[in-house]
């Protein structure tokens, strides 16, 4: 036995991982790791109010560093608080470490307070989830949480450590470097050379990028592969990530929410090719439309997660690599065989263009007419945002609006991974303290969080962290002043919803946004017209720490 105390090998991973914060909520059950971070100089412990904003503010480093987000939540309750972001990250992809604290062993027999199943609750949502049930097994549930979020396909991995396991002597002295997995792989040559067949000879093709475009740093890659191809791009339904150039002529949105919507944008297309897609099915509600892709359209597939080539449509080319060294080969393979496709090439890639034109000036004509009606609405906060933030990129927009969240993907020029991220799960309330995780993670960029009033309400806790960690963070809210989004699902799913006026979908209530800001030590201001906008929003870019603006928006 050393003198290390089972705690620390975390700390010690922590370090080979160069992770410098680590987030939670404090509890009795994670005292011993909470106890460690003055020992260990460089990894600093990030407190959340509430368990959901310790979840979320990793989500956010780990978006902005590549590394792991680590979590030490408390026992069974606390986990509980912390699951609702932890789904989301489980959709997203995201590498997240999640510790809980539990009883001593020889205290869980008695069945004590606060007591539960850790890797019950958590194991649909994460990677891996385990509890760990002797000293002798620590250092290799440790390093197997590490190696297992950091392998794509990403994502949160759960580890439940009782109390006398973490206070105890270590079973090992030191913890090893660890295991680096190579996942740089490029997908089988038979495969790539088949897909590029198809898109050369397909008449109306379409490539719908996903987050692992973004997550592999493949966003150029793809645009490429586009332009050789004459192909238009839509990002895929509920993005968090930029996963291609939202100003290039041959960009043709994002995918909507909506099913029908959907069917509409895949259809008239007789080869789809998803590259990195996580969200095939990105809709909340059943319409009985059937396939969201037209029966008969042919399927090509590059991931680097075997799952999602031909998940939801039979049949099809599936390529199984790492997205930026596959598309770069595909990317080749398809050059070299180009020559006798040239005219189709030309003439398809003049099509997408044009359809791409057609998207902007519909966007310009709506954004016009916003303009006119003297209220404020998220297109215009969008586009005076654009005009404010850094024009080298060097920010972040972290997008919770909701039922406004495509605005901020549609009018705010973006062009690379880091400069958005989103929620991909559904659940609510993870935005604001993603911000405040990347701000932490990447000081130097600019960070705004765009959320709706309801989705700010859920954790407003936040704002304490941010205060505390001092991340500069402007919180833009576009306050409509109801769960707008609920209102139009009704609209959507028909007779015999919708004939009563429901109270509880309206915030017209007390939450005073600023006054509440303001408590927790933020500068905040509400925000009413348009010609109060952009001062307020220039303000709040350049405060020196976290800046709210309630702004009253028309829907």
């Amino acid at each position: 036995m050393s003198a290390a105390m089972g705690r620390d090998l975390l700390f010690q991973l922590l370090q080979h991982y160069e992770v410098t914060h680590a987030f939670g909520n404090p509890g009795t059950s994670e005292l011993p790791f909470i106890d460690g971070f003055p020992k260990y100089p460089g990894i600093e412990y990030v407190t959340a109010l509430h368990e959901a904003n310790a979840v979320g503010m990793a989500m956010g480093y780990a978006r902005q560093t590549g590394k792991p987000g680590v979590v030490i939540l408390h026992v069974a309750p606390g986990l509980a608080n912390g699951m609702g972001n932890l789904y989301n990250a489980y959709r997203a992809g995201i590498p997240l470490v999640v510790i809980a604290g539990q009883h001593h062993t020889r205290m869980l027999i008695e069945e004590p307070i606060l007591a539960g199943d850790h890797v019950g609750q958590v194991k649909s949502m994460t990677k891996w989830a385990h509890e760990v049930r002797h000293a002798e097994e620590l250092p290799i549930a440790l390093h197997r949480a590490f190696k297992v979020a950091m392998t794509p396909p990403h994502g949160p991995v759960f580890l439940s450590i009782p109390y006398d396991i973490s206070m105890g002597p270590a079973a090992i002295g030191r913890m090893d470097p660890p295991t680096k997995v190579a996942a740089g792989f490029v997908a089988e040559r038979a495969a790539l050379e088949e897909i590029a067949m198809a898109l050369l000879q397909a008449k109306k093709p379409l490539i719908v990028a996903g987050d692992g475009v973004g997550d592999s740093g493949a966003h150029e890659e793809v645009v490429r592969l586009a332009e050789l191809l004459g192909i238009g791009v839509m990002a895929e339904g509920m993005p968090t990530r930029q996963n291609a150039d939202n100003r290039h002529p041959l960009f043709l949105g994002t995918l909507p929410l909506n099913a029908n919507q959907i069917r509409q944008s895949l259809s008239g297309r007789d080869l789809l090719f998803y590259v990195g897609v996580g969200a095939q099915a990105p809709v909340a509600l059943y319409d009985n439309g059937g396939s969201l892709v037209s029966p008969g359209t042919a399927m090509a597939y590059l991931s680097d997660d075997p799952w999602e080539i031909g998940k939801n449509v039979i049949g099809g080319i599936g390529a199984w690599g790492e997205l930026k060294a596959s598309l770069a080969a595909l990317t080749e393979i398809a050059k070299n065989g180009s020559e006798p496709y040239r005219e189709s090439i030309l003439a398809r890639g003049k099509e997408a263009e044009a359809q791409a034109r057609a998207r902007r000036e519909r966007l310009d004509a709506a954004l016009a007419a916003d303009r006119v009606t003297g209220r404020i609405s998220a297109k215009l906060v969008a586009e005076e945002l654009a005009k404010l933030l850094p024009q080298d990129g060097n920010f972040a927009i972290v997008n919770e609006a909701v039922s406004n969240a495509s605005a901020f993907s549609d009018y705010i020029p973006l062009w690379e991974p880091k400069q958005y991220t989103a929620g991909k799960g559904g659940g609510l309330g993870h935005g604001a303290a993603q911000a405040v995780g990347a701000a932490i993670a990447d000081p130097d960029r600019v960070v705004v969080n765009v959320s709706g009033d309801g989705t700010f309400l859920y954790y407003p806790q936040i704002l304490y962290s941010a205060v505390n960690s001092k991340a500069r963070v402007l919180f833009v809210i576009v306050n409509n002043r109801a769960y707008h989004v609920l209102k139009t699902g009704m609209k959507a799913m028909g007779e015999p919803l919708g004939a009563d006026r429901l109270a509880c979908l309206d915030l017209d209530g007390p939450a005073d946004l600023v006054r509440m800001a303001e408590a927790f030590g933020v500068g905040a201001e509400r925000v009413e017209t348009p010609a109060e906008l952009s001062e307020a929003l220039r303000r709040g870019l350049n405060a020196k720490g976290p800046y709210l603006l309630d702004v009253t928006v028309t829907t």
